[in-house]
């Protein structure tokens, strides 16, 4: 049985920027929502990582012969696969993630640093949007159709080449 890969999402999804590989939207289809763990990747400066499977983590360097050449020389890291003109993979354990980290330099997240007033204020103004938009709103009549203001359906009101209907 083979085990479970590691969820990068939920470990490191908090920090970093988790994607998925190309594969994902050919095995799932064009805009999924699946949480697949065996096809999720970490973009970093250098390559990526992604879950090589059980406790361990692999990172993939697209071609910087200087990286590949510290990767290499770790003793945590154990090369998986070795290509020319600085293309690298190693495996590792996901205990040694912060030092691998440090080398690959991976994408972190966009963050807003607010306030707690600046939350706060945020948060009204999404209430209060929500609540002038549903009074603002066309109301449907009994036949289920939505009403639609007499400004759009009045060709008159826009030029010709601009009416809706």
């Amino acid at each position: 049985m083979i085990p479970t890969p590691i969820n990068l999402r939920r470990r490191f999804g908090r920090r970093f920027r988790v994607r998925y590989e190309p594969a994902y939207e050919a095995e799932y289809g064009r805009g999924a929502r699946v949480e697949d763990p065996r096809l999720m990747i970490i973009p970093c400066k250098y390559g990526h990582f992604y879950p090589f499977g059980g406790d361990t983590l692999a990172a993939s360097v697209d071609g910087h012969p200087n990286v590949a050449g510290v990767l290499r020389r770790l003793p945590c890291c154990r090369v998986h696969q070795d290509g020319d003109f600085g293309e690298l993979t190693v495996v590792f354990d996901v205990s040694h993630f912060p030092k691998i980290a440090k080398i690959m330099r991976p994408r972190r997240r966009r963050r807003l640093k607010l306030s707690r007033e600046q939350r706060q204020e945020i948060g009204q103004r999404l209430r209060q949007a929500r609540e002038g938009r549903s009074q603002t709103m066309p109301q449907s009549d009994p036949t289920g159709r939505e009403a639609v203001p007499a400004a759009w359906v009045d060709s008159q009101a826009l030029p010709p080449h601009k009416a809706m209907f």
